[in-house]
């Protein structure tokens, strides 16, 4: 059987494990960009988790190492990996204990198969080693961007779905190593296949619900969308009505216009003919309308919230330059902006009227970029993830809505709050 008093092979087969886990985690996380402070904490704990399991499997033997592990290695592992990733708490759980018990499964088929061929030592760590490159390849290459869209899309529900990896890692770690090794129990082999069928059974419905979120959440921003470009389309069709009773009335002042000139002409009142004309030219001397963007999508969005924020007697200080051609779907672009906006012009309505200040600044050279400032009162808290906190029901949708469009474009987003001002910094 594997499971002998060899030292050596159940030392290199630990570490093994022990890597191959840390290797998978990282395949399907975001890392923090801090690659030097990362490096160190791998490798403190790296330090740590070899020292120690040889230091207890020559001291207190293999079977109760394996017993301790989940506190001594395993919970470790999962702080450690915490502290480079940059995700929510609840997902870095159920990422962590997914991978686990991945690796327990590994780790257990790959024994019981070389046990059955009655193979050495070296070729359960070969076995073992190969399992764990394809697996860490195959996650990092064709499930990673994938399940990194689904979970920046699918925002809550983790911690609860953590329960299913944990309930099963238990139950496999119980079977495994009570009351024996699971290489002396024979009925151990029947209970872990029926336990894998199950187990896959169950995650295959956790990612059809994954699934079934990241589509219904893909389907909300179509619906926002949507409604925006109705909504524009009905301010112009606004407009355009507005336009034509403007022009009609234009055609009226005309005609009186030009009948009252010809009255003054049969006098002969020169005089009194430019004088009328002079009044009748600045009583009709009105501002052309504002253009932000040459995208009537974009323009029309940027026209209804400034609309707004002067209503609610916002001070609007802006400098905008946008280029011709956007370099990015303008439908899109147009909900950041009215996002980003929508939060703005919400927190100025919470101040004092002289307070209220929104500042927007936009540029296209040497690359696009737009930050849009506003003054704030209390305490803004932001997550690990760098996106401001928000404890009130039914808000934080529109930040999450702005990440993805970054993260959709691979754009640079900052959120930051200083000095009483909160400021948000976009970069494509």
């Amino acid at each position: 059987m594997i499971f002998d008093n060899n030292t050596a092979y159940q030392t290199f087969r630990v570490l093994l494990c022990i890597f191959g886990t840390l290797g998978m985690v990282i395949s399907i996380s975001r890392i923090k960009e801090n690659k030097r402070k990362d490096l160190l904490i791998i490798i403190g704990y790296a330090v740590y988790a070899i020292a120690f399991s040889v230091m207890c499997i020559r001291l207190l033997g293999f079977l109760p190492f394996l017993r301790s592990a989940v506190f001594t290695i395993s919970l470790p592992g999962i702080v450690i990996t915490f502290l480079i990733a940059d995700e929510s708490f609840s997902r870095h759980i159920f990422c962590c204990l997914s991978e686990l018990l991945l690796s327990l499964c590994l780790t257990v088929g790959a024994t019981q198969l070389n046990t059955l061929f009655g193979g050495s030592p070296a070729a359960n760590l070969l076995l073992l080693l190969f399992a764990y490159l394809i697996v860490i390849f195959a996650e990092a290459f064709f499930l990673r961007t994938v399940f990194l869209n689904i979970a920046d899309t699918v925002i809550g529900g983790w911690g609860i779905l953590a329960i299913i990896p944990c309930s099963f890692f238990i139950l496999i770690m119980v079977l495994a190593l009570y009351p024996a090794h699971y290489t002396q129990n024979g009925s151990f082999s029947v209970l872990f296949a029926l336990s894998g069928a199950v187990l896959l059974i169950i995650y295959y419905a956790v990612f059809q619900y994954l699934i079934l979120q990241y589509r219904y959440r893909m389907e909300e921003q179509d619906r926002d969308l949507l409604r925006l470009q109705i909504e524009n389309n009905r301010k112009l069709a606004q407009n355009a009505e507005r336009k034509a009773e403007e022009l009609k009335s234009a055609r009226q002042n005309i005609r009186q216009t030009l009948s009252a000139i010809t009255d003054l002409a049969r006098e002969g009142n020169a005089g009194a003919i430019l004088d009328y004309i002079k009044e009748t030219s600045e009583r009709n001397d009105t501002a052309a309308p504002v253009r932000y963007c040459c995208d009537p999508i974009l323009n029309a969005t940027l026209t209804s919230y400034l609309c707004r924020a002067e209503r609610s007697d916002i001070k609007v200080e802006f400098r905008l330059s946008f280029p011709e051609k956007l370099p990015v779907d303008a439908a899109e672009l147009a909900i950041c902006f009215s996002n980003a906006l929508e939060n703005a012009v919400n927190a100025c309505e919470r101040l004092p009227k002289s307070e209220r200040k929104i500042v927007i600044r936009c540029i296209h050279k040497p690359q696009f970029m737009f930050e849009i400032e506003n003054p704030y009162r209390g305490q803004i808290s932001f997550g690990r993830d760098g996106l401001p906190l928000s404890d009130r029901p039914g808000h934080g949708i529109g930040t999450h809505s702005i990440t993805a469009f970054c993260e959709k474009y691979d754009a640079f987003y900052s959120f930051s709050a200083e000095n009483g001002w909160f400021k948000l910094v976009i970069a494509l």
